[in-house]
Order: structure tokens, then C-alpha cells, then sequence
């Protein structure tokens, strides 16, 4: 995918710079992606995620089938490349799920 497809429509990416989005994400992993709709949707939910909205993202991602439920979550932790950022993605992710289970 190309990178300014990654980013177009996707407001918390729109609103970085590149070298932020450089420093941030891994640029290799977007090139590598499809430009399908399924990879769109995986940039529009970690977009979501990243605006604060984990819940609603993790709650789309999860009507997924298991398959795509691991697509989204692999690439997700692909793309980041600081070591908070990934924390706090499984940190909220397994808060998520432990919510979620009764």
C-alpha cells in the first residue's frame, strides 16, 4: 500500500508529520500491505485505536472472523515500532478482553 494511502482519511496519522509517522510506524510494513478494502479497514481501526477510541476499535476488530482477527492484530504490532506504543496496545487489548469475558 502506498504510504499516503495509509494515511489519507485517517486523522491521527493525517495529523503527524512524516518524520513522526517515520519515527512511529515501520513504512516497510505499510509498503508490504495490499491496497484492499481489508487493509483499509485495519488502517481506519488502528487510526481509532490511536484516537483513543480502543474500545470501539478492539469491539469492530473482534466481529471479525479468527483469521482476520489475527491479520488486524499482526499487522497492528507490525506497524509499531516504539516499545510503549506496543505496551499500551496489548495492555488495553487484554484489559479489553478481560472486560469482555462474562
Amino acid at each position: 500500500m502506498n504510504i499516503s494511502n495509509f494515511i489519507m482519511g485517517n486523522g491521527y496519522f493525517e495529523n503527524l508529520d512524516f518524520k513522526e509517522i517515520e519515527r512511529r510506524f515501520d513504512l516497510s510494513v505499510i509498503e508490504e500491505l495490499s491496497d484492499n478494502d481489508f487493509n483499509r479497514a485495519i488502517a481506519k481501526l488502528l487510526n481509532m485505536y490511536l484516537l483513543g477510541n480502543s474500545y470501539i476499535s478492539f469491539r469492530i476488530a473482534e466481529t471479525f472472523n479468527d483469521l482476520e482477527k489475527m491479520r488486524v492484530y499482526e499487522t497492528w504490532i507490525r506497524l509499531l515500532r516504539e516499545r510503549d506504543d506496543m505496551e499500551k496496545l496489548i495492555l488495553k487489548f487484554i484489559t479489553f478482553k478481560l472486560s469482555n469475558e462474562s
